[in-house]
Protein backbone atom coordinates (compact mmCIF):
# COMPACT_ATOMS: atom_id res chain seq x y z
CA UNK A 1 0.00 0.00 0.00
CA UNK A 2 1.38 3.36 -0.97
CA UNK A 3 1.21 6.26 1.42
CA UNK A 4 -0.45 9.43 0.14
CA UNK A 5 2.00 12.08 -0.97
CA UNK A 6 1.65 15.65 -2.17
CA UNK A 7 1.11 14.38 -5.72
CA UNK A 8 -1.63 11.86 -4.88
CA UNK A 9 -4.91 13.42 -3.73
CA UNK A 10 -6.50 11.81 -0.71
CA UNK A 11 -9.70 12.45 1.16
CA UNK A 12 -10.40 12.47 4.87
CA UNK A 13 -13.91 11.28 5.77
CA UNK A 14 -14.58 14.28 8.02
CA UNK A 15 -13.67 16.78 5.32
CA UNK A 16 -16.55 18.67 3.68
CA UNK A 17 -14.85 19.05 0.30
CA UNK A 18 -15.72 16.68 -2.50
CA UNK A 19 -13.73 13.44 -2.45
CA UNK A 20 -11.85 12.22 -5.53
CA UNK A 21 -13.35 9.40 -7.58
CA UNK A 22 -13.45 6.30 -5.42
CA UNK A 23 -13.21 3.05 -7.38
CA UNK A 24 -13.19 0.59 -4.51
CA UNK A 25 -15.15 2.09 -1.65
CA UNK A 26 -18.20 -0.02 -0.95
CA UNK A 27 -19.27 2.36 1.85
CA UNK A 28 -19.37 5.19 -0.67
CA UNK A 29 -21.52 3.09 -2.98
CA UNK A 30 -23.92 2.36 -0.14
CA UNK A 31 -24.14 6.06 0.73
CA UNK A 32 -24.78 6.92 -2.92
CA UNK A 33 -27.60 4.35 -3.03
CA UNK A 34 -25.85 1.70 -5.11
CA UNK A 35 -25.92 -1.48 -3.00
CA UNK A 36 -25.32 -3.74 -6.01
CA UNK A 37 -21.96 -2.12 -6.74
CA UNK A 38 -21.04 -2.26 -3.06
CA UNK A 39 -21.90 -5.97 -2.88
CA UNK A 40 -19.91 -6.65 -6.04
CA UNK A 41 -16.84 -4.91 -4.67
CA UNK A 42 -17.26 -6.73 -1.36
CA UNK A 43 -17.37 -10.08 -3.20
CA UNK A 44 -14.25 -9.12 -5.17
CA UNK A 45 -12.48 -8.26 -1.92
CA UNK A 46 -13.48 -11.62 -0.42
CA UNK A 47 -12.13 -13.43 -3.48
CA UNK A 48 -8.85 -11.52 -3.30
CA UNK A 49 -8.49 -12.31 0.40
CA UNK A 50 -9.31 -15.98 -0.19
CA UNK A 51 -6.75 -16.20 -3.00
CA UNK A 52 -4.12 -14.57 -0.81
CA UNK A 53 -4.91 -16.95 2.07
CA UNK A 54 -4.57 -19.98 -0.21
CA UNK A 55 -1.28 -18.66 -1.60
CA UNK A 56 0.06 -18.09 1.92
CA UNK A 57 -0.96 -21.60 3.02
CA UNK A 58 0.60 -23.24 -0.04
CA UNK A 59 3.79 -21.26 0.42
CA UNK A 60 3.92 -22.13 4.12
CA UNK A 61 3.49 -25.84 3.34
CA UNK A 62 6.27 -25.77 0.75
CA UNK A 63 8.62 -23.89 3.08
CA UNK A 64 7.79 -26.27 5.94
CA UNK A 65 8.62 -29.24 3.71
CA UNK A 66 11.89 -27.70 2.60
CA UNK A 67 12.77 -26.87 6.22
CA UNK A 68 11.97 -30.43 7.30
CA UNK A 69 14.23 -31.82 4.59
CA UNK A 70 17.01 -29.41 5.50
CA UNK A 71 16.69 -30.30 9.19
CA UNK A 72 16.88 -34.01 8.37
CA UNK A 73 19.90 -33.49 6.11
CA UNK A 74 21.80 -31.55 8.74
CA UNK A 75 20.85 -33.40 11.91
CA UNK A 76 19.89 -36.96 11.02
CA UNK A 77 21.34 -37.87 7.60
CA UNK A 78 24.78 -38.98 8.86
CA UNK A 79 23.15 -41.60 11.11
CA UNK A 80 20.28 -42.42 8.71
CA UNK A 81 17.88 -41.82 11.57
CA UNK A 82 14.33 -40.43 11.38
CA UNK A 83 13.90 -41.53 7.77
CA UNK A 84 10.19 -40.71 7.93
CA UNK A 85 11.16 -37.05 7.60
CA UNK A 86 12.29 -37.52 3.99
CA UNK A 87 8.97 -38.57 2.39
CA UNK A 88 6.98 -36.18 4.57
CA UNK A 89 9.30 -33.31 3.62
CA UNK A 90 9.15 -34.23 -0.07
CA UNK A 91 5.36 -34.36 -0.04
CA UNK A 92 5.12 -31.03 1.78
CA UNK A 93 7.69 -29.35 -0.43
CA UNK A 94 6.55 -30.71 -3.82
CA UNK A 95 2.76 -30.88 -3.58
CA UNK A 96 1.95 -27.13 -3.55
CA UNK A 97 3.95 -26.35 -6.72
CA UNK A 98 2.42 -29.36 -8.46
CA UNK A 99 -1.10 -28.27 -7.48
CA UNK A 100 -0.46 -24.76 -8.78
CA UNK A 101 1.00 -26.03 -12.06
CA UNK A 102 -1.80 -28.55 -12.56
CA UNK A 103 -4.49 -25.93 -12.07
CA UNK A 104 -2.70 -23.36 -14.19
CA UNK A 105 -2.17 -25.63 -17.19
CA UNK A 106 -5.41 -27.62 -17.04
CA UNK A 107 -8.47 -26.78 -19.07
CA UNK A 108 -8.34 -24.67 -22.22
CA UNK A 109 -4.63 -23.91 -22.31
CA UNK A 110 -4.75 -20.84 -20.09
CA UNK A 111 -7.01 -18.55 -22.14
CA UNK A 112 -8.68 -16.25 -19.64
CA UNK A 113 -12.37 -15.65 -19.85
CA UNK A 114 -13.35 -18.76 -21.77
CA UNK A 115 -16.07 -21.12 -20.62
CA UNK A 116 -13.68 -24.06 -20.13
CA UNK A 117 -11.22 -22.17 -17.95
CA UNK A 118 -10.34 -23.91 -14.71
CA UNK A 119 -11.59 -22.28 -11.53
CA UNK A 120 -9.13 -20.22 -9.52
CA UNK A 121 -7.26 -22.06 -6.81
CA UNK A 122 -9.21 -20.29 -4.09
CA UNK A 123 -12.46 -21.57 -5.56
CA UNK A 124 -11.11 -25.12 -5.49
CA UNK A 125 -9.77 -24.95 -1.93
CA UNK A 126 -12.17 -22.56 -0.18
CA UNK A 127 -15.76 -23.81 -0.11
CA UNK A 128 -18.60 -21.32 0.18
Amino acid sequence: MLLPTARTPHHHPGCSSKAPADDGASVGDLKRGNPAAAAGRREEAVVVIAEAAVDVCLTAAAVAGAALLAWWAVAFHPAYAHLWMVPVGLVLACTPPLVCLALRFSGDGGQAGSAGAPPPLAAVVVHK
